[in-house]
């Protein structure tokens, strides 16, 4: 692989023995150690990595679920600080419970001082968009926090997946979902201060805005959703800052250069779930 300029990499996970963010049904764990991480990135010429685990404590509740999100960003916390000039960290939250999720991000970013905060584009088969998510990212806006969203896939989907492993479909139309859901949001005062990165170049989205645009208008959204004009559609999608994950090809970035500006893109190498 060639040199990648000393680049910083926003999508980076750890592989823990605990939580719940193992790769996919049936998928072994990669090694992973914080030691390979960094020989990766000497390899490759990366000055730092952003390191998150955004699911770890999604599919858990009350206090299993807390302790799962205190203990994986404590680790991350201390990677960094053994680390500071090659990692950063993003904070794992229980994302089911709401008073919990606030709780952790007070520790996360004003005690370990970690750099944001990642979740999953569904949390139990319901969007970020969806209100009972509302009090955790209203906190967030109110710090102008950075959120990093990685895919995940709906228990709806599993037996939808021909054999193939969810990463090859399934995460990019949850991207896709999600973004279109969220999107909606975005003008709204709670929503609208927080950076939010969608990870592997948005899923289809770069492909779908246009249609998105005009179909809300002909069908419209549904009993109690913001109804926003094709131009608001359009700039709620292009709010979002997207992560080049896997998404670098020549259609994919000319799509994706046709939303959002160069300056909204960021690079992402999913060390160590992607093929080398």
């Amino acid at each position: 692989m060639a040199s990648l300029g000393k680049i910083i990499d926003v999508h980076s996970h750890p592989i823990l023995p605990y939580g719940q963010g193992a790769p996919g049904p049936g998928q072994k764990e990669p090694d992973w150690s914080v030691e390979s991480a960094v020989s990766y990135m000497e390899q490759h010429d990366i000055s730092a990595c952003v390191l998150s685990d955004p699911e770890s404590a999604n599919h858990a509740r009350g206090q299993e679920a807390r302790d799962i999100a205190r203990r994986v960003n404590e680790t991350l916390a201390d990677i960094v600080s053994r680390h500071p000039s090659r990692f950063g960290a993003v904070a794992t939250l229980p994302g089911q419970d709401a008073d919990g999720a606030v709780a952790e991000i007070v520790y996360a970013l004003d005690i370990l001082k970690l750099d944001g905060v990642s979740t999953s584009t569904s949390i139990n088969d319901v969007y970020l968009g969806e209100p009972q998510f509302d009090p955790w990212l209203e906190e967030l806006n109110r710090r102008g926090s950075t959120l990093f969203v990685h895919p995940t896939f709906t228990k709806a989907t599993q037996t939808l997946l021909i054999g193939l492993n969810p990463s090859v479909l399934e995460f990019m139309f949850d991207t896709t979902r999600m973004i279109a859901e969220h999107g909606r949001h975005w003008r709204q005062e709670t929503l609208s201060n927080m950076q939010i990165i969608s990870t592997h170049g948005g899923g289809t989205i770069p492909y779908l805005v246009n249609r998105i645009q005009m179909l809300e208008q002909a069908f419209g959204v549904g009993p109690g959703r913001l109804e926003l004009s094709p131009e608001e559609v359009r700039e709620g999608i292009a709010s979002f800052y997207y992560d080049l994950t896997a998404a670098t090809s020549e259609a994919q970035l000319g799509a994706i250069l046709k939303l959002v500006p160069v300056s909204q893109l960021v690079m992402g190498l999913d060390f160590p779930l992607m093929p080398k």
